[in-house]
């Protein structure tokens, strides 16, 4: 569910009525876009961060506690190399959800500017422009509450 409300969406696109199942399903993603680019779960308040970022801080434990059995393990190279792959997987979605951030103005925006991008270029087939980047004003919203590695 976006922390966006539906209706929010619709009138932005001022898109009509029938398009509410497909609108939905953009917001959600664009979303996950942004999350993706701030390398953090986006919450609606920051009591659901806390609840969400205890949560996850128990789960990274059982997860570190899985990856040294994985290790200590006499099992194939192979099948050692997918186990680890997938813990290292869950361990990079539970750090997004421990680093979460609660919305505000410039992330609902910018969600609605990726929105946007993405329900004006719902077709197969995009002439003239590149849809690979973010919407630039989107990125400069979200840019301050980006984590950046090292």
């Amino acid at each position: 569910m976006s922390i966006v409300s539906i209706e929010t969406a619709m009138h932005h696109l001022r898109a009509d009525a029938d398009d509410t199942v497909d609108v939905q399903h953009k917001l959600d993603a664009a979303q996950e876009i942004a999350e993706q680019f701030i390398g953090r779960r986006i919450y609606a308040n920051y009591p659901a961060v806390l609840v969400a970022a205890n949560t996850a801080l128990v789960d990274m434990e059982g997860l570190m506690a899985e990856k040294e059995t994985i290790l200590g393990s006499d099992i194939d190279a192979g099948l050692k190399a997918l186990k680890l792959e997938r813990v290292s997987s869950q361990w990079h979605n539970m750090l997004l959800v421990a680093n979460g951030i609660a919305t505000n103005k410039a992330i609902e925006i910018a969600i609605l500017l990726i929105l946007g991008t993405l329900y004006e270029h719902r077709e197969d087939v995009v002439i003239g422009t590149s849809i690979v980047r973010l919407p630039q004003a989107a990125e400069h919203r979200l840019q301050p509450y980006r984590i950046m590695g090292v």
